[in-house]
């Protein structure tokens, strides 16, 4: 009886101290341009698991993967290489979002181009917004580069 007693015990405690030491569900943004201006902010900073809790199902595991085979440090490097030339960033909201989803117009300017691409991403009830699918990027060469003077001084 005794024996039975102190394992119960142990096993309260056990429990109890895993309730207190659980990690909280991590927040996410509370908008659909936040989720996308997250995203790019985490990749500006190298933060993997930031960047990767952003984004849901076939395109987590597809970035997932990639952590995999490249190594984390060298995802973290290719994170912020693939953001280190933006000037600006545009997010817009689109008509064409499949039912349940907000599909997202996003614009990216670098000094020598422009990159169009989609993005979808869907509301996940108490916790905020999470992007689902990233279209491809189309990229476009402005007339006049980024930052070049109009006027003459």
């Amino acid at each position: 009886m005794r024996t039975r007693a102190i394992q119960i015990l142990v096993v309260g405690g056990l429990v109890a101290l895993a309730i207190v030491l659980r990690k909280p569900a991590r927040r996410l943004p509370e908008t659909p341009e936040d989720a996308v201006n997250a995203f790019f902010d985490a990749a500006t900073r190298g933060d993997d698991e930031a960047y990767l809790a952003l984004v849901d199902g076939e395109l987590r595991e597809s970035l997932r993967n990639t952590r995999s085979q490249v190594g984390a440090e060298a995802f973290r490097r290719d994170l912020r290489k693939s953001v280190s030339g933006i000037k600006g960033l545009a997010v817009a909201r689109s008509d064409a979002a499949p039912s349940g989803q907000v599909a997202l117009d996003v614009e990216i300017v670098f000094a020598d181009r422009k990159e169009r691409q989609q993005v979808l991403v869907s509301h996940q009830a108490g916790r905020g917004w999470i992007i689902t699918a990233i279209g491809p990027a189309e990229a476009t060469k402005p007339a006049i580069p980024y930052g070049t003077p109009v006027f003459e001084e």
